[in-house]
């Protein structure tokens, strides 16, 4: 079985405990627990977080320059879904429409030719950890909300494990 975390980073695995140059930056205890999920689960990361950019590639290299122990593992990167309507005036999606659309295009399209790979064998999971909320409902038992101030706790570790590995 694939196994899919859609990870946000501010409020998830940096927090204000850790803060470079004014800004958030990763914090070592929550990207320990981080690697606890990634160990016990074997799950590859998408970035679904304001970090990404607009390839795997570039999210790479960003992430690494901030020393991310776990650059291995992303394999993708959401569209960012919001279009600017005039100067400093923008039209948001929710984040949840952008996980979706990734999960569409990316795991039950065969290159556009066919939607039901998941009953054809393409069976995965997958686990949102995000400080917002601005998640579908279909996203429910899949969305672990973190504290935004705390990041991921071992509370949230126990969940995403059992989320991941199907034992919720």
């Amino acid at each position: 079985m694939e196994k899919y975390i859609f990870l946000d980073i501010d409020g998830v695995i940096a927090t204000p405990e850790t803060v470079v140059d004014g800004m958030w930056d990763l914090t070592p205890a929550c990207e320990d627990r981080l690697s606890k999920i990634l160990s016990k689960t074997d799950a590859v990361i998408v970035l679904s977080s304001s970090w990404r950019w607009n390839t795997v590639e570039k999210t790479i290299k960003k992430m690494q320059e901030h020393n991310f122990k776990h650059c291995d593992k992303i394999v993708g990167v959401t569209i960012r879904a919001y279009h600017y309507i005039e100067k400093g005036v923008h039209l948001s999606i929710p984040r949840g429409v952008e996980i979706k659309q990734w999960i569409d295009t990316h795991i039950h399209s065969n290159n556009g030719k066919d939607w039901n790979r998941k009953k054809e064998g393409k069976d995965f999971t997958y686990l949102i950890l995000d400080d917002d909320v601005d998640m579908l409902l279909e996203h429910k038992d899949n969305f672990i909300n973190t504290d935004g101030m705390k990041g991921l706790t071992d509370d949230d570790v126990e969940r995403a494990v059992a989320i991941l590995n199907n034992c919720n």
